[in-house]
């Protein structure tokens, strides 16, 4: 530690800190401008000035200077003073001074020092720039006028988002954050760059002249999109959420948020929210009161249960609270008997339920998020983990280019996280992971590089003794000698750690992909410990939760798959659903809908009326994460909690209290509604989360602990063959959506409105077509004419379509197979 003296304040703080870092460690704040902790210093706007006696009062960037021992620092003498207001000048000369109309008036840095420092008049004067508005930009309106050189728009969008929408052009009094060719902001859309914006230059568009900054009410919660568990900030005011607000200190993300997080919110006061309970008569859905609808569920789930339990069937988004989840576990498997309960169609969580299950002996990750940027080497299963998870692609960005880690990937396309420095990207047949993955596992027990003491060692031995090295080269289409490489670097680092998405969109990513990486970790010992493991990312922002609290079938129940089909059979007589949308989400819409048109009784709770909810008996509608209490846990294991921000949206209830009043309906016990009496429940029930309670979370959360019991599990790879003259269709998640639920989302939408088809130049060529132009896909299920988009990260034979929308839905053509092989025509 080094020992530093500011203001007469003595603070110890570690050897690379800065002047910056040792006066807030110590309470004394120091203006900046252009400084954020998540960014390399810069010095550019020289708030920060301070005096340090050994440098013979010397004025000098305290974001910028290192601490020395004994250095003797002071932060606000007359000259510092004087040195600042004169940088304020400097800024307001070409500043336009229309604070009225700027979005930023109250969130405003340069506003606030102009006040604090009394800057009254200005000793310069000078002509204002006169630089054309960029409005063309869905979400971000930029205004160059307003712009301070701070550069942090342009440093975080290459330091963390990693695409580099930003830089400098010109010189002197020209310069000016520009953008390629000077054109309009064509990029993610992420919106870091506001976060980071000291001034009203770059502003949300959908928040635009809809509130005063400090007009807002700030609430603290949780995104309740992807499973990465970003805490996030919601700006309320009026019982309406107009924002969500930057907090570097929120969070391992350190408040730094995707475009769904950042731009997605407006679902929550969507117009489109259903706002009373319906009820089918006649034909159609009509609205009615709680009592009668209640009544009306009760009496059917009560009917059922007398005739048969097994007949009664549940689908359950990971989406809920953990206290909602544990209360539709009580009600179905407890008061009704059955436990044909599932979510995400069954193989969406296979991966954790099963898979990390039987391999490490927990229903969750062995690794944390943390590990990503700990590790030396990161092997991420599919280059769309980046689309799946934007933040953690944020901290795989930040673990490659600040921490040196040794970025590998195994995919079917190239893809955002292929582009970092020095990532070596491993292309392999759509489909044919786990034979590349058992390859690889090969190499280590042939090469002496696996530990023949683990668990199931000789079981794993044998089955590998059947696999051909060469044969898997013909497979996969990687060579021998790329799959040896990987394996020995693999085996050879010091830390190693395995990313795999799943979701609905990945069939593939199931449990016997997660056994076969799993082996690879037990074998080389790379598990328990800093760097070290697998990490299983969730698709839903509680499906971690979901796996905890087991909202699956457990004692023979009907799977998802099975749910489906005995709706159509006939065995199963009443399905409740619970915030899935299986019409749109799962695969085969063709089954789907006929599945859920032949249920005798269906009951749909949900913030929409959505294409399930549509085709209910009875729909009940649910608040969104913003108008209740509860808690998520994220793919990290971090159990958070969500605070209340407004009031319900017209008549709508918490899951928690349908569920709840249902239990005491069908059963007649009596079952706590309240969500801190329901955590207390969970932490005396559930692995893990001992001890846990609304007081003990805070606004930090806590990571629970595991217990692993390793053991290897041979798996057999499926070797899908192509078909002549078709695209091997894979489908997956856009960037910009998370789910169906998205499409609800303002933003998300303005970026991502349709369906589409990705292809490769060299296949948009072949065929004639080019971007924007609509292409027949047909597959042995279905045809749709669709969109096309020319992509250059396709490889030739490729096709891709994300899986979110209801209008020339992909999942009309696909049927959870990993790979579909379709025609593609004018």
């Amino acid at each position: 530690m080094v020992n530093v003296t500011i203001d007469d304040i003595q603070v110890s703080v570690a050897p690379e800190a800065t002047i910056y870092d040792a006066a807030k460690a110590a309470g004394i704040r120091i203006p900046i401008l252009c400084h954020d902790k998540k960014l390399h210093p810069f010095g550019g706007c020289r708030m920060c000035l301070v005096e340090v006696e050994q440098m013979k009062g010397r004025l000098i960037p305290a974001c910028t200077t290192p601490v020395s021992e004994g250095m003797l620092v002071r932060t606000a003498t007359d000259e510092i003073i004087k040195a600042r207001k004169l940088v304020l000048e400097l800024l307001l000369l070409k500043h336009p001074l229309d604070c009225p109309v700027c979005d930023a008036a109250g969130d405003c840095d340069l506003q606030n020092l102009t006040y604090e420092y009394k800057v009254e008049k200005n000793t310069f004067t000078d002509e204002k720039f006169r630089w054309d508005i960029d409005y063309e930009n869905p979400l971000i309106e930029r205004d160059q006028n307003r712009c301070i050189h701070c550069g942090k728009c342009s440093r975080i969008c290459d330091e963390i988002v990693s695409f580099g929408a930003y830089s400098f052009i010109n010189r002197g009094i020209e310069a000016k954050i520009g953008t390629p060719f000077d054109d309009k902001l064509d990029c993610e859309y992420c919106g870091s760059c506001i976060s980071v914006c000291p001034v009203g230059a770059l502003i949300a568009k959908p928040f635009k002249f809809k509130a005063r900054w400090w007009a807002l009410k700030k609430v603290n919660s949780v995104c309740s999109y992807c499973s990465t568990g970003c805490q996030l900030t919601l700006g309320v005011k009026d019982d309406k959420v107009l924002t969500t607000i930057y907090n570097e200190d929120q969070g391992f993300h350190n408040g730094q948020l995707c475009g769904r997080g950042r731009f997605g919110y407006q679902f929550i006061n969507s117009d489109k929210r259903l706002k009373t309970p319906l009820i089918r008569k006649n034909g159609s859905l009509v609205p009615a009161t709680w009592d009668e609808a209640l009544e009306l569920v009760t009496s059917k789930l009560k009917e059922q249960k007398s005739v048969n339990s097994a007949s009664i069937a549940a689908l359950v988004t990971p989406r809920l609270t953990n206290e909602e989840l544990l209360l539709a576990g009580k009600l179905f498997k407890t008061a009704l008997g059955t436990d044909s309960i599932d979510h995400s169609a069954g193989y969406a969580h296979s991966a954790l339920t099963k898979g990390m299950k039987e391999s490490f002996g927990i229903t969750a990750s062995p690794s944390v998020i943390a590990d990503i940027k700990k590790t030396d080497l990161l092997l991420v299963v599919k280059s769309d983990a980046y689309e799946t998870h934007p933040v953690i692609g944020f901290e795989i960005n930040l673990g490659v280019k600040r921490q040196g880690v040794d970025l590998r990937i195994i995919s079917d396309k190239f893809g955002k996280l292929t582009k970092l420095p020095d990532a070596k990207t491993m292309i392999h047949r759509p489909g044919s992971e786990i034979v590349l993955v058992n390859a690889l596992a090969k190499v280590l027990v042939e090469e002496g590089l696996a530990d023949t003491s683990a668990n199931g060692f000789d079981q794993l031995k044998t089955a590998l003794a059947a696999i051909s090295l060469a044969e898997a080269a013909v497979t996969t289409g990687v060579s021998v000698e790329s799959i040896s490489a990987l394996a020995r670097d693999y085996a050879k680092a010091e830390k190693a750690l395995i990313l795999m998405p799943t979701g609905l969109a990945y069939p593939g990513h199931n449990a016997e992909l997660a056994y076969a990486i799993s082996n690879l970790a037990i074998l080389t010992g790379k598990f328990g410990k800093e760097g070290c493991g697998v990490l299983v990312l969730g698709e839903k922002n509680n499906s971690q939760g979901a796996a905890d609290l087991a909202i699956h079938p457990t004692t023979g129940g009907m799977d998802a798959a099975a749910i489906i089909g005995g709706c159509i059979s006939g065995s199963v007589k009443v399905l409740y659903v619970a915030g899935e949308n299986p019409v749109v989400s799962y695969p085969d819409r063709v089954k789907v809908t006929k599945a859920l048109d032949a249920v005798p009784f269906m009951v749909v709770q949900d913030m929409f009326l959505t294409e399930t909810a549509a085709m209910a008996d009875v729909v009940l509608p649910v608040k969104s994460f913003a108008e209740k209490c509860g808690t998520f846990t994220s793919a990290g294991r971090a159990v958070q909690r969500i605070t209340k921000a407004i009031k319900a949206v017209g008549q709508s209830r918490s899951d928690r209290e349908i569920f709840s009043a249902l239990i005491v309906n069908v059963s007649g016990n009596t079952v706590s509604a309240d969500a801190a009496e329901l955590l207390k429940e969970i932490a005396s029930t559930v692995s893990g989360y001992e001890g846990l309670s609304f007081d003990k979370l805070g606004d930090e959360g806590c990571v629970y602990p595991v217990t692993l019991s390793p053991k290897l599990i041979a798996v057999t790879g499926i070797n899908t063959a192509p078909e002549d003259g078709k695209f091997a269709l894979v489908i997956g998640s856009s960037l910009y959506h998370c789910g169906t639920m998205s499409r609800f989302g303002e933003g998300p939408m303005l970026v991502c409105p349709e369906q589409y088809i990705e292809l490769g130049r060299k296949d948009a060529a072949k065929l004639g077509v080019v971007d924007g132009d609509s292409v027949k896909v047909k597959s042995a299920s279905g045809e749709l004419t669709l969109k096309l988009k020319v992509a250059l990260r396709m490889p030739e034979g490729l096709a891709f379509a994300p899986y979110h929308f209801d209008k020339n839905s992909i999942n009309s053509i696909v049927t959870g197979s990993p790979v579909t092989y379709v025609t593609v025509s004018k």
